[in-house]
């Protein structure tokens, strides 16, 4: 009797307001088979968007890798596709897809992000979406990703000030007690907030 392994790549396009989700789901051991199938159909499926703001959700947590000839097209897919994704969530299980993600995102000029979680991963595809209604909003959202920046230098300066100050620190040990402060602090605003002091 013959095992045959399952190997592959499921992908799925819809509309969701103003921007196409993609979902693949990839199986086993890719091979350039499954690429010359798939790149058509992607092709296809993409070729009618103008102005493409196309979303990417990729299950991976049953990938195994590439043949070598696959992981060529692999690199050509992402090369060829690198305008339209705007983001990419990889969802998996290995160190190796993280560090592959962090390799991607020099190559595309959307966003790539790992996760282990499928529901993370689509709430971070879709948070951009809700609309900014007051100006408020607006300005929040536009200043969103130099606020989150702001937030780690913190972190990462306070983090060194610990490395420099105190012989042979532990940046695990270090890190933990950095993110208690913060939470600790930030809890306090929340409650400042939920009071009114800010009114």
């Amino acid at each position: 009797m013959i095992n045959k392994i399952e190997h592959g790549i499921s992908v799925g396009i819809s509309r969701v307001d103003n921007f196409f989700m993609m979902k693949m789901k990839v199986i086993g051991t890719l091979t350039h088979q499954d690429y010359e199938k798939i790149t058509p159909m992607l092709r296809n499926s993409i070729a009618g968007i103008q102005e493409p703001n196309v979303k990417v959700l990729i299950d991976a947590k049953e990938f195994e890798g590439w043949e070598v000839r696959a992981a060529w097209d692999d690199f050509k897919f992402g090369i060829e596709f690198r305008e339209k994704f705007s983001k990419i969530a990889l969802v998996g299980t290995k160190s190796w897809e993280e560090y592959l993600v962090k390799m991607g995102n020099w190559f595309i000029k959307g966003e790539m992000k790992f996760f282990t979680s499928l529901n993370e991963a689509y709430a971070w595809l879709s948070e951009d979406e809700v609309e900014a209604k007051t100006p408020v909003e607006k300005d929040f959202k536009h200043r969103k990703e130099e606020i989150k920046d702001s937030l780690e230098f913190l972190f990462t300066h306070n983090l060194k000030i610990v490395d420099w100050d105190v012989p042979e620190a532990n940046d695990q040990e270090s890190a933990e007690i950095l993110i208690n402060i913060l939470e600790d602090k930030l809890r306090e605003i929340k409650e400042n907030v939920e009071n009114g002091k800010y009114k």
